[in-house]
């Protein structure tokens, strides 16, 4: 099963927190998007890629 479905819940739950006057949480809901990201990416490269298991460094990231 992909691990983005996360990044999707996150997102509801950011939108919520904006709609519902809470700043504070929807700012910390942004990083924890971004950590998300960052982690699945770490895990999950895109196809033919690298990662950073097999690397040592982000997918993406030269040399």
């Amino acid at each position: 099963m992909s691990k983005e479905w996360i990044i999707d819940v996150l997102g509801d739950l950011r939108g919520f927190a904006q709609a519902n006057a809470m700043p504070t949480l929807a700012a910390q809901l942004d990083e924890s998007i971004m950590v998300a990201a960052t982690e699945i990416a770490q895990t999950s490269p895109i196809k033919g890629w690298p990662n950073v298991a097999e690397t040592g460094r982000c997918v993406g990231t030269p040399g």
